[in-house]
């Protein structure tokens, strides 16, 4: 894995209950409440949220059964249904990147098994496709001839009618370059968006849209998510295309190392990114968002690195981001 406020909850029970409250917010309404409507909570009841409650900063994902104590968890992403999910786990020994399956079964996820491409070479940042049937991810396998690359490059495998992986296929030069492709996430109508870049210099986020048996030229997004004096990585958009998630660093607005940022996409273009605020956002680093398919949770990555203490998946109903 290359990289470089106090705790609070609160309920909306009475708060919805209390009309004077609800428009005295109103009025103080934050920026990510935008981020929340674009999502779907412009549809929300007040009985859909007379039990929400909103942990500052998120709670661990799954822990004890995805989120473990003694290793690292990067990029999380589920099925439809939250039954099935994907990751990536960095290890010390072999394989030191590598994707992983795990199943809900009676409320609990099992332990996770590592998934038949994977386990030769670096494979991270792992993308379930809406419908279930492709998983895009990183790799530094090998294009042609059996030399594993220096950079990573973007793959993707579909389901096969028995329920197997099959073949991981190279997205092809109009989106991989000599740079490093990192962390790919799909529309449902098959855009892809992703980071490239070099460790040495920056990221920026890109897209590409389905062309064919292919993609179109990627295309760098505009100044509403990419600047010239910060990262702009680990994005993720949402099924519709509507809102797109990212990581940033050291933002003078940031909330810690890394914070993450949303931007909504209006008639084709983005708007300008908003810090997703303290409901998600801590002192320590947050990175690697992921939405479920309906757009109503978001999960992400925090770390701490000094001292360095493993990462794990923490998450939050996306409706929270109504409130701050």
């Amino acid at each position: 894995m290359n990289r470089f406020i106090a705790g609070k909850s609160w309920s909306l029970g009475l708060f919805v209950a209390m009309s004077s409250m609800t428009m005295a917010c109103a009025a103080q309404e934050p920026e990510s409440a935008k981020v929340a409507e674009a999502l779907g909570a412009h549809e929300v009841s007040s009985d859909s949220l007379r039990f929400l409650t909103c942990p500052a900063g998120g709670s661990i994902f799954a822990p004890g059964e995805v989120s473990l104590p003694d290793r690292s968890e990067y990029r999380l992403t589920l099925s439809a249904d939250g039954n099935t999910a994907y990751y990536h786990v960095d290890a010390a020994e072999a394989p030191f990147q590598a994707i992983y399956e795990t199943h809900k079964v009676n409320g609990h996820f099992t332990p996770g098994q590592l998934v038949s491409f994977s386990g030769t070479y670096l494979d991270t940042d792992p993308f379930l496709t809406p419908d279930g049937n492709s998983l895009f991810f990183s790799s530094t396998r090998p294009v042609t001839g059996t030399e594993e690359r220096a950079d990573s490059d973007l793959w993707v495998v579909h389901k096969q009618a028995n329920g197997s992986w099959g073949t991981p296929q190279h997205l092809g030069p109009n989106v991989n370059s000599d740079r490093q492709e990192l962390y790919v996430s799909a529309t449902r109508d098959g855009t892809v968006y992703f980071a490239s870049g070099t460790f040495d210099s920056d990221f920026n986020i890109y897209r590409a849209e389905r062309r064919g048996p292919g993609y179109a030229p990627a295309e760098k997004l505009g100044t509403g998510v990419n600047s010239p004096d910060y990262w702009e990585y680990n994005s993720h958009i949402s099924a519709d295309g509507r809102v797109l998630i990212f990581a940033s660093l050291n933002r003078p607005e940031g909330h810690g190392l890394g914070d993450l940022y949303a931007s909504i996409n209006i008639g084709g273009r983005f708007t300008k990114a908003i810090n997703l605020g303290p409901a998600v956002n801590t002192e320590k680093d947050e990175f690697h968002p992921s939405l479920s398919v309906d757009g109503r949770h978001l999960y992400f990555v925090r770390q701490t690195w000094n001292p360095f203490v493993p990462s794990d998946f923490y998450g939050l109903d996306t409706y929270c981001l109504l409130f701050q």
